[in-house]
């Protein structure tokens, strides 16, 4: 058990919140006349609280507040901590004390696979092609992406500030792959941060996520396409999902 403090104008309640292994919440904000209340449904074994909070315009701020607190304690009492919030709350998920769901672990973890797709989606073979992989770090992930396409392709970048260099020639020892220079340019860039140059086709590996067109399925696991990629990523997160059971095709959404 945890608690979280919500606070509004000097108010401050606190609220009980289950286990870290509970269900996910989903908050639908309405800025309209009606009724809200929550609903549970099961999606791939996983239950999603959704809470719809009705608050039109001309509404008072501190009849919002009350409301969100109602959709606060709602999610607190079926033990969500993890939450899919709308864009359009006047409050952040962060200010009443939730967690937004991280998609960008699930889309590293399968980044080897979505820079072989991007580079067929260029008509290039992966022994034709070359991946330029930039961070600011010398992640794991990035590491392990750098693993697993050193077989594959014609040719890698590693563009990582201190360390990128030292870390291609390692690369070079196990694996025999040519060091390519920057020069060299890329047919895709697998990019782990925000700051680093591109090369090709971008795919933006951290938050707030840009697959250049790309996508992840999973193969009969039915969800529901408006927020398929975060529940998607919250199996991912607790190993209900792996990556041979993910497959990667061309489509920004799921029909």
């Amino acid at each position: 058990m945890h608690f979280i403090i919500f606070s509004w104008e000097n108010q401050c309640w606190v609220l009980e919140v289950g286990g870290i292994l509970g269900p996910v919440g989903r908050l639908i904000w309405r800025e309209e006349r009606g009724r809200g209340g929550s609903d549970l449904a099961y999606y791939g074994g996983l239950s999603v609280v959704t809470t719809t909070v009705y608050a039109p315009p001309n509404m008072g701020e501190w009849r919002k507040a009350r409301r969100m607190k109602k959709a606060a304690q709602a999610f607190g009492q079926a033990g969500v901590r993890q939450v899919i919030w709308a864009d359009n709350c006047p409050w952040t998920a962060r200010q009443v004390g939730f967690s937004l769901i991280p998609v960008e672990g699930m889309y590293q973890g399968m980044a080897d696979r979505l820079a072989l797709a991007a580079l067929e989606g260029l008509g290039c073979s992966p022994q034709q092609g070359r991946v330029a992989l930039v961070g600011q770090r010398l992640t794991l992930p990035l590491q392990r992406t750098a693993q697993r396409l050193c077989p594959q392709v014609r040719g890698l970048l590693i563009q990582v500030p201190g360390q990128g260099e030292d870390y291609a020639r390692w690369l070079h020892g196990q694996y025999g792959l040519p060091v390519a220079p920057a020069a060299a340019g890329a047919d895709v860039t697998v990019a782990f941060s925000s700051r680093g140059p591109r090369w090709g086709r971008c795919l933006e590996l951290y938050e707030g996520c840009d697959l250049d067109g790309l996508r992840l399925d999973c193969p009969g696991l039915e969800l529901p396409p408006d927020i398929w990629q975060e529940l998607l990523a919250v199996l991912w997160e607790r190993g209900a999902v792996t990556r041979d059971q993910l497959t990667v095709v061309e489509g920004e959404s799921r029909p």
